[in-house]
């Protein structure tokens, strides 16, 4: 089998080409996915001052939010065990985009609560069920390569929304930005639902056709792998300094309230670290397919993720080097998360990766939502700087946990 090439399933042998057609469609919707999670931190402060609240309940939203709207991911992989993985993610998109809207007719701190769960609630297909209609199709030669793709094109989401949105937020206010910003979730859902063409099927094609689905017993058999519990300790751990869950949130609010930058120059410089948040991915995904073991290309990107966090806490006041901070320190935070995608796929091979990735996301998502609450109250309480050196040591930490993995022949040398 050659780098890139779609493997044989169990149906059809699926073509190179039709192979990256299904990839730019599960992007493109994870593109929208990631632009509604990038657009909130830029409406953040303006959502604040007049719904009047405090860096505390901002991470209390953040927590609760991610905690039931994405922390049950393993049933959106239950589900893709039963379902099209198109209907879940088409369906889910349209849903994020009425949710996001509805966002915008909040009162008060609660109602904005609520509408945040039930959008992120309704993207909760996206990342296992996309994944696992993105592995149908490439072997696992070519993994690391397909899945930094479909997390950079995600990504491409953060990289439009920060400069427009700040637009939008000057000339229409935060509650007409959210409306706007609705109709592309809604439009990429319809797109899913019509265009994606995906058979039925019962059972994962590779957990076997005769055994009937079991929720319980297959998650056991996810967390009985040595391997895999250290990715989800890995993941837990990192969580705390984690690009799209708490980076995203509250390096455009340090660089608005600590550094006193506009709206305009935080836009910007959020940008650029969201440039790097799909440039970084892409080529850790490709190396990853290359080098004898994945988990050196991980461990390499935590270790960089923490010293890019402590140059940029050091070094952000120098406005010229603020550019060049961002944009390497979004490269490596950033490519943490497909890395671990492919870990976690080459760790079980043998099982149904809806629940594989179910599981994986639920974990963290789960753990990203702990995160968010205590890093809100230590920038609450102590101030950003000392949240910032939290997210650093988070890296390292999960540096420590893959570093432990036991890894068999590399993926490059098996036919």
């Amino acid at each position: 089998m050659k780098n890139g090439e779609p493997f044989q399933t169990s149906t059809s042998a699926v073509s190179m080409r039709s192979a990256y057609v299904i990839l730019s469609m599960v992007a493109a919707a994870h593109a929208v996915n990631h632009a509604y999670t990038a657009l909130m931190p830029i409406l953040y402060p303006a959502i604040m001052a007049e719904l009047k609240f405090n860096y505390s309940q901002l991470g209390l939203l953040l927590g609760i939010s991610r905690m039931f709207g994405q922390g049950f991911q393993w049933l959106a992989g239950y589900m893709g065990r039963f379902f099209k993985r198109k209907t879940l993610l088409g369906f889910g998109a349209i849903f994020q985009g009425v949710f996001l809207a509805l966002s915008g007719t909040a009162s008060n701190f609660f109602q904005l609560t609520g509408w945040q769960t039930l959008n992120r609630l309704a993207g909760s297909p996206q990342h296992p069920n996309g994944n696992s209609l993105i592995l149908e199709h490439f072997g696992k030669e070519a993994r690391g390569k397909a899945l930094g793709i479909n997390f950079a094109g995600g990504n491409v989401g953060t990289v439009i929304v920060p400069l427009m949105g700040a637009g939008l937020l000057g000339f229409l206010g935060w509650r007409s930005t959210l409306a706007a910003f609705a109709l592309p979730g809604i439009v990429i859902g319809f797109i899913l639902l019509f265009l994606v063409r995906e058979e039925n099927r019962a059972t994962d094609a590779g957990a076997g056709k005769a055994e009937k689905p079991h929720l319980g017993r297959e998650t056991l058999l996810v967390l009985k792998k040595r391997n895999m519990l250290l990715i989800l300790l890995a993941q837990a751990t990192a969580a705390g300094g984690r690009g799209l869950g708490i980076l995203i949130t509250f390096v455009p609010l340090y660089l608005s309230q600590q550094l006193k930058m506009s709206v305009l120059s935080t836009g910007m410089l959020y940008t650029i670290m969201m440039i790097g948040s799909v440039a970084g991915p892409t080529l850790a995904g490709v190396v990853s397919d290359r080098v004898p073991q994945r988990k050196l290309v991980l461990v390499t990107t935590y270790l960089c993720s923490t010293i890019m966090t402590v140059l940029f806490i050091h070094l952000g006041h120098y406005t010229w080097l603020l550019p060049v901070i961002l944009f390497v320190m979004g490269c490596f935070v950033y490519s943490e998360s497909p890395m671990l995608q492919s870990l976690a796929a080459d760790s079980t091979e043998e099982l149904p990766k809806d629940v594989v990735f179910g599981v994986f996301f639920t974990f963290g998502f789960g753990s990203g939502a702990l995160w968010a609450v205590a890093i809100g109250y230590l920038v609450n309480r102590f101030g950003f700087i000392p949240a910032f050196y939290v997210m650093a040591a988070s890296y390292t930490v999960g540096a420590l946990w893959i570093a432990m993995m036991k890894l068999g022949k590399p993926a490059i040398l098996e036919a």
